[in-house]
């Protein structure tokens, strides 16, 4: 027989280690596929949440409530909330399994200041991660919350920054207390990081929508503006060609005075509609800056008198001004802008009895009042009179027209001073604006720069003043007026020709006028920039143009340079040549020399 084979002993333990290895194997798996299974819910979740980002551009509502709902699914807590800070307080945005009692106690909690009473609070104050493991023992914590829901909590909250700035905070909380895991805290931090892309996709969203109705805005403004300078301009334009006809056939001397003085009329409508253009023009590029002096305000409303008196004479109004011997501060040019505008619109619009303007005195203040019996303007329509563009209904045919600009400006330039304006009005009985000014102390008067400037006599006979403008017209008309002041005249399309008329004529000039935009996009302060380099002297010069773009304003002022705006009145043309004529003319070559190479 076979002998019978002897296995050798197991030893202890052997066959245990084996099971021991495949159970430790299966944990492992098991935990792997929990893991793998996590990640898949929470790749879905983000998804989710990334496709209600991208659907909802306008509102993050809809992305905070699926933000809540994700939290509680994933992080297997109690609840979940998100909370919004606008830069002082904290609103409650959203939650998920609050229940009904809790909520109530969130709205009647929020808004508020950040404080230490909730995590929301804590996390906007530390702009970090807050750690509440057991809020029952929490002396500082709002202790209705956890007793409504009958719990004893730990509690988690991440902040949402953008840039390191605070936007808001995600808290969640779980039913019992105890330590919380950090692979929780990392995923409420992606879940904070979706809501501050959702904020800034709101915010980015609100900027676009906010350009694009301020580009409408600019469109309607545009449309508007064109639609009432083409009608207003034309009006006296037409009346001006009628007036032209009628001139070169009329024969008998005062017939062909009253034709020119209706010309002279209709010419100063004309400057009076590109006035109030500019005006808005200059408003709208911010290149207007006050400069405040102290003066009698008296002195203003003389200025009101000698310029009205004779328009309401013609009207068979009455243009009462009372005298004041107060004194203010502010801009005088601007705050007689102002008050010419408001007086201008009383004569206008006011067809009996008169108009009265006055200052009365108000603590530290001062009321500039401007009276008129006119129709008044009904309460639903004073909101309205400040707009650009607007236009009260008259009931006088005769009333002149004008761009609805008048109130406009008056009002920016207001604020540009920081003067406020009122308006009370009766329908059938008139209208009273009321601008409020500083009152200042009164003192002794210095002399009138007007009365010494007048013993100085006519600075321009015989001074040779060059010009430069590529409209021949223009040049002309430049030229031929001038000469009637007694100036030598230097007239060019370019600065180059300029320069060699200069030459032929052998002598320096004594000031430069050149149009701001010239031919060949060049720019009238080259020109003068170019005469002033040959000619080796800082030459007195000015600007004139008919530009009202804000950004060639804003390249104007910078330049320095006086600019006189077309059509420009004679009187304003001869006060500039007085102010640059009547000073020293700087040293300069009596014989200039040839222009330099292109």
């Amino acid at each position: 027989p076979m002998p019978k084979r002897v296995l050798p002993k197991r030893q202890k333990g052997e066959s245990a280690r084996p099971r021991k290895a495949n159970a430790a194997l299966r944990r492992q798996l098991a935990a792997r596929n929990r893991d793998l299974a996590e990640s898949r819910k929470q790749k879905a979740a983000m998804a989710e949440i990334l496709r209600v980002i991208s659907s909802s551009p306008n509102d993050a509502l809809p992305v905070f409530k699926t933000i809540v709902r994700s939290a509680v699914a994933l992080c297997r807590c109690l609840f979940a909330n998100v909370f919004v800070f606008d830069g002082e307080q904290l609103h409650y945005a959203a939650s998920y399994s609050t229940g009904p009692d809790y909520e109530r106690l969130l709205r009647a909690k929020y808004p508020m200041r950040p404080d230490t009473s909730q995590v929301s609070g804590r996390v906007l104050l530390s702009r970090s991660v807050v750690r509440l493991e057991n809020v029952m023992a929490d002396p500082e914590y709002d202790q209705r919350f956890p007793t409504a829901m009958g719990w004893n909590w730990r509690m988690l909250g991440v902040p949402m920054l953008r840039d390191g700035r605070p936007l808001g905070a995600v808290v969640v909380g779980w039913a019992q207390a105890g330590p919380i895991a950090k692979s929780q805290e990392e995923l409420l931090k992606t879940f904070a990081e979706q809501a501050v892309i959702a904020l800034e996709n709101v915010r980015q969203f609100e900027e676009i929508q906010e350009k694009s109705r301020q580009l409408d805005l600019a469109n309607t403004y545009k449309t508007r503006f064109l639609t009432a300078a083409s009608h207003d301009l034309r009006q006296p334009l037409h009346a001006l060609n009628l007036y032209v006809g009628q001139l070169h056939r009329a024969s008998e001397p005062a017939e062909r005075g009253r034709l020119v003085a209706q010309i002279d009329a209709t010419l100063s409508a004309i400057n009076e509609l590109f006035n109030a253009l500019l005006d808005m023009s200059k408003l709208e590029a911010g290149i207007l800056e006050s400069n405040p002096t102290e003066f009698p305000i008296n002195q203003l409303l003389q200025r009101v008198e000698t310029t009205f008196a004779e328009s309401a004479r013609e009207k068979g109004l009455r243009l009462r001004v009372v005298p004041s011997s107060a004194w203010t501060r502010s801009d005088f040019i601007l705050l007689e802008r102002i008050l010419f505008n408001l007086v201008s619109n009383a004569v206008r619009y006011t067809s009996r009895r008169g108009v009265v303007v006055g200052c009365r005195r108000r603590r530290n203040t001062l009321r500039l009042e401007v009276w008129d019996s006119g129709p008044g303007i009904p309460s639903d329509l004073r909101q309205h009179v400040f707009d650009e563009f607007y236009r009260l209904a008259t009931p006088e045919s005769d009333a002149p027209s004008g761009l609805g600009l008048g109130l406009a400006i008056v009002e920016r330039l207001c604020r540009l001073l920081d003067h406020s304006i009122e308006l009370s009005s009766r329908v059938g009985h008139g209208s009273r604006f009321a601008v409020t000014i500083p009152q200042v102390a009164a003192r002794a008067r210095t002399a009138d720069a007007a009365v010494l400037s007048g013993v100085l006599g006519d600075p321009a006979p015989g001074k040779v003043v060059v010009v430069i403008d590529d409209d021949a017209l223009a040049l002309d008309g430049m030229r031929g007026l001038l000469q009637s002041w007694a100036c030598t005249v230097v007239s060019a399309l370019t600065e180059r020709e300029a320069l060699a008329r200069l030459a032929a004529l052998g002598r320096a000039p004594d000031l430069i006028i050149s149009d701001y935009r010239l031919a060949d996009g060049k720019r009238g302060i080259e020109a003068i920039e170019l005469l002033r380099g040959t000619l080796g002297a800082q030459v007195p010069a000015f600007l004139i143009s008919g530009e009202s773009d804000p950004e060639r304003l804003r390249d104007v002022r910078a330049s320095g340079f006086l600019l006189l705006h077309k059509p420009v009145p004679p009187m304003a043309l001869r006060n500039a040549l007085n102010r640059f004529l009547g000073t020293r003319n700087p040293s300069a070559k009596n014989v200039v020399g040839e222009a330099p190479p292109s």
